[in-house]
């Protein structure tokens, strides 16, 4: 055990053990001002450094044996959070009143506990009180049933945790004041067109029971409509057999079908029935080739992006080899689905994977349709354009030795894929318009009228 028999030392001592192991800093603020050992009489001998320094010298009031950085303060205890939640936890029980329940000797006689609860007097009261719903349901034995109940199960604001889609509803079977107010309606996801017209009319004979419906959704269809409630009939009607998530349309029209709301084709004499049915095919057929120049418009724009088509490869005997036909708007490959084997006897078995120029190809068409429901079509590129550096700008050679420079592939696939080939191609052609092309086509156009021109003479 070691003694220290200086006293200033251990004064120091004690006073920087408080301070640095208080966590809550009272000891540092209490001592932290004070210097003990100025106070204490000294001798000779005693050599401890801060006996003579002032009190605004802090920094030699603190122990030689613990160095403590100012500022820096040791994260609290967790007894010391304890502690404090303790004391706060009593603070606030310190507010609390317990009252202890205790059953109470005294016996109470019969008139007291009358007094207590008293009874009432309900003779008075009607005895054959009937409410206003009895009253309704007594007025109404048979109540009609809703033709469209079973409809309001796809209805989206009574569903949790499933996709639904919202769509802004014009009725037209309302009057006039109320056909201009879209109805909102919310379904679920999955749902069929034919549910949601169903919902539609269940709301409307909620919301509406004055409009009078007919029992079967299926005399009513859906239609585009703008946000003023005009009805654009250049559009067929929804298939209600498709799931709305497939449209995303905000506004629609539900019309009656043969009503006046429905695509007119109805001619101003009510006896002209055979004038009716050819304004009508007009009409169909009008749309149905808006409809076409849009789709080939989309056709055209999508057709530089690229898409793999499996197919066969027809080569001179006429053998079947599978291959990925790659095509995009500046080349087109070729890759054999399966490795060929190199031991192969048959050497027009085996095909090598093949890239062409979108450049060197000229025409792309359909030469036969077969009864399995197969389609065989000809690449035709030029092979010059392979092995040499030739230009769109070259100048063209005149003769058979142009024509023999034209090669071509036979490809057989499925009918509609070959047709989706074909004019994916041809698209892409006729946006780029190269000089091999329009040679090509003047050498056919030369030979297609060579041989019309051609006849026999006199024996």
């Amino acid at each position: 055990m070691a003694l220290y028999d200086s006293k200033h030392w251990l004064l120091s001592h004690i006073r920087n053990s408080f301070i640095s192991s208080d966590d809550t800093g009272i000891s540092e603020v209490v001592m932290g001002g004070e210097n003990v050992l100025q106070t204490i009489s000294t001798s000779k001998y005693d050599t401890y450094p801060g006996i003579e320094d002032n009190e605004e010298e802090e920094e030699l009031a603190e122990s030689l044996d613990i160095h403590t950085e100012f500022g820096v303060r040791r994260q609290r205890s967790h007894t010391a959070v304890q502690l404090e939640r303790l004391q706060r936890n009593m603070m606030k029980s310190a507010n609390v009143r317990h009252v202890k329940w205790e059953i109470t000797p005294v016996s109470l006689t019969d008139e007291e506990k009358a007094e207590l609860f008293p009874k009432k007097d309900i003779s008075h009261q009607k005895k054959n009180y009937v409410s206003e719903l009895s009253k309704l349901l007594k007025a109404c034995p048979y109540l009609p049933i809703n033709p469209f109940r079973e409809y309001s199960k796809y209805d989206g604001n009574a569903q949790l945790g499933e996709a639904t889609r919202k769509y802004s509803m014009f009725i037209t079977m309302l009057n006039l004041e109320r056909r201009n107010y879209p109805m909102q309606v919310s379904i679920i996801a999955t749902a069929k067109v034919h549910d949601l017209i169903g919902l539609v009319c269940w709301k409307c004979t909620i919301e509406y029971p004055d409009c009078t419906l007919k029992d079967s959704v299926d005399c009513y269809a859906l239609y585009i409509a703008e946000d003023d409630g005009e009805i654009d009939f250049d559009f067929p009607c929804l298939d209600s057999r498709e799931t709305v998530a497939k449209f995303g349309f905000g506004f629609l029209a539900i019309v009656e079908r043969d009503s006046k709301f429905a695509p007119s084709t109805s001619n101003h004499s009510p006896t002209s029935q055979e004038g009716n049915s050819v304004l009508s095919e007009n009409v169909n057929t009008k749309a149905q080739q808006q409809l076409e120049g849009e789709l080939n418009k989309l056709l055209a724009i999508e057709a530089p992006l690229y898409q793999l088509y499996h197919v066969n490869i027809l080569n001179k005997v006429r053998a079947k080899i599978e291959i990925h036909l790659g095509i995009s708007g500046q080349k087109i490959e070729l890759d054999p689905v399966v490795k060929q084997r190199s031991s192969s006897t048959f050497p027009w078995t085996k095909q090598k994977p093949a890239t062409y120029d979108m450049d060197c190809v000229v025409a792309c068409d359909l030469t036969e349709t077969k009864s399995n429901n197969r389609a065989v079509l000809r690449l035709v590129y030029d092979s010059t354009a392979l092995s040499s550096s030739i230009g769109d700008s070259a100048p063209s050679q005149q003769g058979t030795a142009v024509w023999s420079n034209f090669k071509h592939h036979d490809f057989e696939a499925e009918q509609k894929v070959a047709e989706d080939i074909v004019q994916k191609i041809n698209n892409i052609l006729e946006l780029r318009c190269s000089v091999r092309r329009q040679e090509y086509i003047s050498l056919r156009e030369r030979k297609s009228h060579r041989r019309r021109s051609f006849h026999l003479g006199p024996r």
